[in-house]
């Protein structure tokens, strides 16, 4: 193995691996922290690619993370073309062949700014000398799995490890392999649950490829093992918030920004005096919708009255600001002044506004609520969040569509971040057919008063609960 000259922290992690590899008959009893040889040609592709450098994202992984190459080579174009990612996986590898290729390999030539990894099912999956057992066993599989994480760590000291819980087997919850995985994976939430590990973050989505009863579902993994096309995009959708965030992609939904006008700015102070006066438990965040909660000239047939019968009692503060995009609140949520509030709850309705550009991609106006909810975690670790779907919108033509797009993003934009629920309240607003009609909204955009009741009756019980604990 080389080791680049000046710099002190990779040749003592390469210097440390050398020797434990070196030494490999001290894990000789666990078959899963075992080097087993990988000399095959796809390895000397791996090979080739690192000597070239240039990798931001690295996936580390078997014939499920190969497969990107296969069943989900257009998702990992659509995700991943433009981007410096490698797939450093092999099919049919254990955890001894990923760490015998890192041990055989020029890892110090690429700086990825987030590893992704995912290993394991295969130590559990094959037979060893053709017996009845087990290669290793759930328990050994861990080891090995937390023996690789550690040497990318120390290879790695600036990437962050998106580490995924081993995928589900077999179709129902009761086979014998899928009893195996949620072994391993118990036993990684046993060493990286909560971030207990700086720089790995551990996240399971194998959840979202069951059916209510944990059935796996052939029309996702035909082999109960690999996903198909429809697997591969539900993966990426699920890691994509972790991949930009490592990545600190900045679209303009994401880069925070006051509006230029006298009203607005005049708001914002009448807002923030409130906030320094204390005494708030409720903050009621979002654009001209929720602004409308208000008794304001703006909006005659407004939510005032609803506001003061669901709300009144929970201290809340109104924090809408019509014509608001996300990149609106975050300038907001910096420049409040929070000093002498502890908030218990929260409720953000925002992104309607984003698709008035019509050059904005879902993707990135989603990736903005993510950055709003991150700001208000960090804020307020403890207060609870909820996160509102685009409330239905006939306003223009593809007005619905736009938002459709972007609520279907919304929850894999939030489900790793804890004290984070995101609500679907469309149906308070739409007719016995489905339909979004003038009675609950008159210019098929903002509620009226009819709106406002159906929406805070929504919200009572929710908010309710959360502002007792």
């Amino acid at each position: 193995m080389s080791i680049i000259p000046n710099k002190t922290s990779r040749m003592c992690a390469s210097l440390t691996l050398a020797l434990l590899f070196c030494v490999g008959i001290a894990f000789a009893q666990n078959p899963a922290t075992t080097l087993e040889n990988r000399d095959l040609p796809r390895y000397h592709q791996q090979l080739d690619r690192m000597n070239q450098g240039e990798v931001d994202i690295l996936w580390v992984g078997d014939s499920i993370i190969h497969g990107w190459e296969g069943k989900g080579k257009d998702v990992w174009q659509k995700y991943y073309g433009d981007r410096k990612a490698m797939n450093f996986a092999i099919g049919g590898d254990r955890t001894g062949h990923v760490l015998w290729r890192m041990a055989n390999s020029p890892m110090e030539k690429i700086s990825p700014k987030i590893t992704i990894v995912m290993i394991g099912t295969n130590n559990i999956g094959h037979k060893k000398n053709n017996s009845n057992d087990m290669h290793s066993t759930p328990d050994e599989t861990v080891e090995g799995v937390k023996m690789i994480v550690d040497q990318l760590l120390g290879v790695y000291p600036e990437t962050k490890i998106l580490l995924l819980s081993v995928f589900p087997r077999g179709n129902q919850p009761s086979d014998p392999l899928r009893l195996a995985v949620n072994e391993i994976n118990k036993g990684l939430e046993k060493i990286y649950a909560n971030g207990a590990v700086e720089r790995v973050q551990l996240y399971d989505i194998g959840d979202l490829f069951l059916d209510s009863k944990g059935v796996l579902s052939p029309e996702i993994m035909p082999d109960f093992l690999h996903p198909n096309a429809t697997g591969y995009e539900i993966w990426a959708r699920a890691v994509e918030p972790m991949i930009a965030d490592a990545l600190g992609d900045t679209p303009v939904d994401c880069q925070p920004g006051p509006v230029d006008a006298d009203w607005w700015k005049q708001r914002f102070d009448e807002k923030n005096k409130i906030l320094q006066q204390g005494n708030v438990d409720l903050l009621m965040i979002g654009d001209s919708i929720t602004h409308f909660w208000d008794d304001t000239q703006f909006w005659k047939d407004h939510g005032f009255d609803v506001w003061q019968k669901y709300f009144a009692d929970m201290k809340p503060v109104n924090l809408g600001h019509g014509g608001d995009q996300t990149q609106h609140v975050l300038w907001r949520l910096e420049n409040y002044d929070f000093s002498k509030v502890k908030p218990k709850a929260a409720v953000l309705l925002i992104g309607v506004n984003n698709t008035w550009n019509r050059d904005r991609e879902p993707k990135n106006i989603a990736l903005g609520q993510r950055r709003i909810v991150q700001k208000l975690r960090t804020l307020f670790p403890e207060m609870k969040i909820f996160v509102l779907k685009i409330f239905p919108c006939n306003s223009r033509e593809d007005q619905q569509a736009q938002n459709d797009a972007i609520n279907e993003l919304t929850p894999f934009y939030m489900r790793d971040l804890d004290n984070v629920e995101v609500l679907d309240l469309s149906k308070v607003f739409l007719n016995s057919k489905g339909e979004l009609t003038k009675d609950v909204m008159p210019d098929l955009l903002h509620p009226n008063a009819v709106g406002y009741e159906s929406w805070g009756a929504a919200l009572y019980l929710k908010l309710k609960s959360a502002m007792e604990k």
